[in-house]
């Protein structure tokens, strides 16, 4: 086990988004992670939960872990503490960095499958294939979508398709991460398009911002 270093905060939802506990966490590799229990946890452990890292209010990213099943008792060096660490791997995060995305704050309307009236909702962010978005309202998995995405060129209508429940830290908002359905080549250029400009304009101002 190499080192805990660079240890972080997060919080750790179950999967249907329910609080689960605070830990810390130290990364091992790109794909796994030691989570750090302050008390020992009950077994067994979840086979999966989110971790969210600790973040700004606007940031919804959540990875789903898969979980060991053994909570080993260890001692931090430098305090003495008692803690329990428990080891833990994904594949979110290479994925979410296959799809770019970037985060945003758009109110649009959206028609939701087997309804007649539009309802509205916030996107948080948007990438190459597909985004996410919350809502005071409770919706299903497997639910499609149709909205107009506005651009600062010209407004697309897309199709989205809800692929699971995604964990906030805002309470009364539930998340949604949906995936592009059937989108024209042409859509989805326009999506990759604005999403690259997205990302090259934010990254200029947190350098900008960090610079300062």
């Amino acid at each position: 086990m190499k080192p805990l270093s660079d240890i972080k905060g997060a919080t750790l939802y179950s999967m249907d988004c329910t609080f689960f506990d605070t830990v810390r966490y130290s990364r091992q590799s790109e794909e796994a992670v030691i989570i750090i229990f302050s008390r020992k946890p009950e077994v067994p452990l979840p086979h999966r939960l989110f971790l969210m890292p600790d973040g700004e209010a606007y940031d919804y990213r959540a990875f789903i872990f898969e979980l060991s099943q053994e909570a080993e008792p260890f001692c931090m060096e430098e305090s003495g503490e008692e803690v329990y660490l428990v080891h833990a791997v994904t594949n979110d995060i290479p994925e979410q960095r296959k799809n770019l995305r970037v985060y945003v704050t758009m109110q649009v309307s959206a028609l939701f499958e087997g309804e007649t009236k539009e309802r509205r909702i916030t996107v948080k962010d948007i990438g190459t294939g597909g985004f996410l978005f919350v809502s005071k309202e409770i919706f299903q998995p497997d639910t499609k979508l149709t909205t107009i995405f506005t651009d600062s060129r010209e407004p697309v209508c897309i199709t989205g398709h809800i692929q699971k429940l995604r964990p906030v830290r805002k309470e009364g908002l539930h998340g949604y991460g949906c995936q592009f359905v059937d989108l024209s080549a042409g859509t989805e250029a326009k999506i990759r398009n604005f999403v690259y400009r997205t990302n090259i304009l934010q990254s200029k101002v947190r350098e900008e911002l960090g610079g300062n």
